[in-house]
């Protein structure tokens, strides 16, 4: 009895405890289970919400790319490559292989492009790479690069196109490493995202618009492999990843494996079969990401200790029944049990309470009503204050009205479909004013008498919304001045028209161009240049009216929007040049910089609105019309618009579109006039002069389509083309008339070429003519507009080349110069010689020149001779030479040429 009855009491408290203890291990098994997929779920939604931020960085990007190029009508190499330094892709976007501009080409517009597009071939379409950055060696080696003739890009350009947003393309091998054999990132898929770029003030309603209104696209290129390299940090190391294009997990069509292999599914040798797949539509392209752990990570996130615990129950269910013997011995040690149990419970709450407070976020508990029943948040210090002072508050009680009014919102959608993420608000924390994104999901399973409970999750954002509006500051203000840029005017100015227009009232914008800011630019350098922006912009602020506007147009163009100005066009006029002369005034003080004080004045054009239909563009135009005539008359001058002025204008235009098809056809032809010994009368040179016929206009005055040449920049051509018909003809001359020279005037735009010198050179080797015999004609002008001139000059008289001034004496003559330059001639302009010897004033002119190069030693020729009285009067001053009707009238040069190995013959 003393041992049987102990015995079953004992086996049967030893059979409850060791059936608690299995019990407790099921239960706690698949706890461990959950918490690992709970984990590995977090773990996945982290790589998805990285790679995702990864992509919407790439296209924030591109966004901010399209608005600077929607911003200005024409941006250079050197202003695209600025604004990229400016976002520092290789520290903030690691993985972006680069940054380009795509025009969109017909084969009509492919020829006007100076850039040579590969493959070669007749298409319909074209698409080349004008810009890229950065610059590096295997991303300029595409430019020029045809994307239309890759079918994959092409279907995403096109997708583009056609709806307005960023498209990606399916895998394909980038262009920089198409032929690359040796390059291993050839092995790497590559992806380019793009989007259009369309002509501004158009609309885009509809599809047909859309392509009428295409003028490029930009683009990011990165390569899958660079892009998950710079998120590795962000992502779980013992999670497989596998990105696949598309939704058929087809090998082919693998973008990205963390592994050699890439299983199709959950991988068979592995002892979890936990896996998921996650779809992202990115571009409007899908991508399918497959996950699956490894067993390094079910090792790290799976809860061992209940196994312990389980053991260490059965080892005391067995003692327990031993020790039921011993009562007091047994009571002692259940004790022990019951504190070591309550310390694993403290240790899992403290583990469980730090990495809550590891937790960046701030994480609260709410009801239906907005109240906080818990509140937790690491950063005590930023919310001054302890989160217990939250608990039993309402979101109003600590929340601006609209930002609480936006979370209420949130929280009721995730009543009715169970969660709300992305609301964006904004609060006062320690003096600063912090963003925040706000997630909320509804709380299951808990009391029912306690109404609906909701989890809120707020994300800081702030760094976000701060590189958003430095992406805006970008696109709509000018970079040096901090003004609003042409894309920013454009949109103010459509206002202001729209709302003048409404109330009857009128407004007036002034063109503004300084005058000498490009010779202080040039002679100071481009940091002087600069900082002399700079102040005149403050300065133009400074004389606004609340309501008005000044941007930066680029360069040393600023346009002034004045509004409200008055009800009729004649005191808005008044009030407009009452201001514009406010400014001249102010633009007239001296601006220091640095150490020295600089001088600047401006031309204005002034046009007033609204007077017809005009929109933002042609008031535009109009104004900088009404500048370029105020430039024409004097500096520092300003000018009403007038309708005449814009016929001129269009004439201008109309007249240099003809001299480029004049060029084409031939129809501008080389003329040479003969330059005799004053004693002799022999020749002894002759000077090349253009004739244009037009088959419209007749014979046009080289006056007029060359000084519309120079300014459109075909005189760099044309001027070339006369330089290669002077050597052609001076090397064909060697063998019967090697001492004779030809005269070639060159123009300022084309002087200042930097590849001036080598074209000369090339030139000279190419046609064998004697670089002696070549006299080069420039003006007084270009030499005071820049004295740097002199290196130049000085390189090409070491090859044998000399100059000429021409018209000497009706620019800004001056001693110093003279004195300075490797000159070998001065030209006497006709109008001195015209009138001599009767007109006192001409005489003694003409005879200053002739005493100053005789002292120079400077060789004269005198132009425009036609009487034998002039000639008489020029030979007894001991004048050199003389060029004119008395001894020759202009001919062809193939005439002269002809004529001259004539008598030499």
């Amino acid at each position: 009895m003393l041992w049987g009855w102990p015995m079953l009491v004992a086996c049967a408290l030893t059979l409850s405890m060791l059936g608690i203890t299995f019990l407790y291990w099921q239960a706690q098994e698949r706890q461990s289970a959950d918490k690992v997929s709970r984990d590995f779920q977090h773990a996945v939604d982290n790589i998805v919400y990285n790679i995702q931020g990864r992509i919407d960085a790439y296209e924030l990007v591109l966004r901010g790319v399209k608005g600077f190029f929607d911003s200005s009508e024409d941006i250079s190499q050197k202003e695209f490559q600025t604004y990229i330094d400016t976002l520092h892709l290789e520290d903030k976007k690691p993985g972006l292989q680069g940054v380009s501009m795509i025009r969109s080409l017909d084969s009509a517009e492919k020829d006007a492009l100076l850039l040579p597009i590969w493959p070669t071939g007749t298409r319909t379409h074209y698409a080349p790479i004008v810009y890229i950055e950065p610059l590096t060696a295997e991303n300029q080696k595409i430019v020029g690069f045809d994307i239309a003739t890759r079918p994959k890009a092409w279907e995403a350009l096109e997708r583009a196109r056609d709806g307005g947003e960023p498209a990606i393309t399916r895998k394909l091998v980038l262009a920089q490493d198409v032929g690359d054999d040796n390059n291993p990132a050839r092995t790497t898929p590559g992806l380019v995202m793009y989007l259009p770029l369309y002509a501004p003030q158009t609309r885009l309603d509809t599809l047909v618009q859309r392509r009428a209104a295409l003028r490029g696209w930009v683009s990011v290129q990165f390569r899958m492999q660079a892009m998950m390299h710079g998120l590795i940090e962000k992502l779980d190391s013992d999670i497989d990843l596998h990105i696949y294009d598309g939704e058929v997990l087809n090998a082919k069509e693998l973008l990205y494996s963390s592994l050699n292999t890439a299983p199709i599914g959950a991988d068979p040798a592995r002892p979890s079969t936990l896996h998921t797949t996650r779809q992202l539509l990115l571009g409007g392209h899908l991508w399918t990401l497959l996950l699956q752990p490894r067993p390094a990570f079910i090792a790290h996130h799976a809860s061992t200790q209940h196994a312990w615990v389980a053991a260490m129950a059965v080892a005391g269910s067995l003692m327990l029944g031993w020790l039921a013997w011993l009562l007091m011995t047994g009571r002692e040690r259940a004790l022990i049990l019951a504190r070591d149990m309550t310390h694993e419970l403290r240790h899992t709450r403290d583990d469980l309470v730090s990495t809550l407070n590891a937790v960046p976020d701030l994480l609260f508990e709410l009801d239906l009503q907005g109240r906080i029943h818990r509140f937790r948040f690491a950063r005590v210090d930023l919310l001054q204050g302890q989160p217990e002072q939250f608990a039993g508050k309402c979101l109003a009680d600590i929340m601006s009205p609209d930002a609480a009014a936006g979370s209420m919102a949130a929280l009721k959608e995730a009543w009715v479909t169970g969660y709300s993420g992305g609301q964006e608000y904004g609060l006062e924390l320690a003096g600063e004013h912090k963003w925040f994104e706000l997630s909320v999901a509804r709380k299951e399973g808990g009391s029912s008498s306690a109404g609906p409970r909701f989890i809120a999750l707020s994300r800081d954002i702030t760094e976000r919304k701060k590189a958003q509006a430095h992406t805006l500051q970008l696109a709509y203000y000018d970079t040096l001045t901090g003004l609003p840029n042409r894309a920013l005017l454009q949109e103010r100015l459509h206002n202001a028209l729209t709302a003048h227009q409404r109330l009857g009232e009128v407004g007036a914008l002034i063109f503004l161009d300084l005058d000498n800011f490009k010779q202080i630019n040039d002679a100071r350098g481009h940091a002087v240049g600069d900082a002399l922006l700079i102040q005149v912009a403050q300065r133009l602020m400074q004389q606004l009216r609340s309501g008005d506007t000044v941007a930066r147009l680029g360069g040393d163009e600023f346009v002034v929007l004045l509004q409200h100005l008055a009800s009729d066009m004649q005191t808005a006029a008044a009030a407009a040049l009452r201001i514009a002369e406010q400014i001249h005034s102010a633009l007239e003080v001296p601006h220091q910089i640095d150490t020295h004080l600089y001088s600047s004045s401006a031309s204005m054009g002034i046009t007033l609105f609204p007077k017809n239909v005009e929109g933002a563009d042609d008031l535009l135009r109009e104004a900088d019309t009404a500048m370029c005539q105020a430039k024409k008359m004097e500096h520092n001058r300003l000018c009403f618009f007038e309708a005449a002025m814009l016929t001129d204008a269009q004439e201008s235009l109309a007249l240099a579109q003809d001299v480029k098809a004049a060029m084409e056809r031939g129809e501008i032809s080389v003329y040479a006039q003969s330059q005799v010994n004053a004693h002799s009368t022999a020749v002894v040179g002759g000077e090349l002069l253009l004739r244009w016929n037009h088959p419209l206009r007749g014979n046009v005055s080289p006056d007029r389509f060359i000084s519309v040449a120079e300014d459109s920049g075909l005189i760099l051509r044309l001027g070339e083309w006369v330089i290669v018909q002077a050597c052609e003809t001076l090397a064909r001359l060697q063998a019967t008339h090697p001492a004779l020279t030809l005269s070639v005037n060159v123009s300022p735009r084309q002087f200042h070429q930097d590849d001036f010198v080598d074209r000369i050179r090339a030139i000279l080797l190419q046609t064998g003519a004697p670089a002696t015999q070549l006299i080069l004609e420039i003006t007084e002008t270009l030499l005071v507009n820049n004295l740097a001139t002199i290196g130049r000059m000085t390189e090409l008289v070491q090859i044998g080349i000399r100059f000429s001034i021409d018209d000497f004496g009706t620019g800004y003559s001056s001693l110093s110069y003279l004195k300075k330059l490797p000159l070998f001639e001065l030209k006497i302009d006709k109008s001195f010689v015209q009138d001599i010897p009767d007109d006192v004033n001409d005489t003694a002119i003409v005879q200053a020149i002739l005493a100053v190069a005789q002292h120079l030693k400077l060789r004269v020729v005198a132009e425009g001779v036609e009487t034998q009285a002039q000639a008489d009067f020029l030979r007894a001053h001991h004048c050199n030479d003389l060029q004119g009707f008395l001894f020759e009238r202009p001919m062809l040069l193939e005439s002269w040429l002809a004529q001259q190995l004539h008598s030499g013959a």
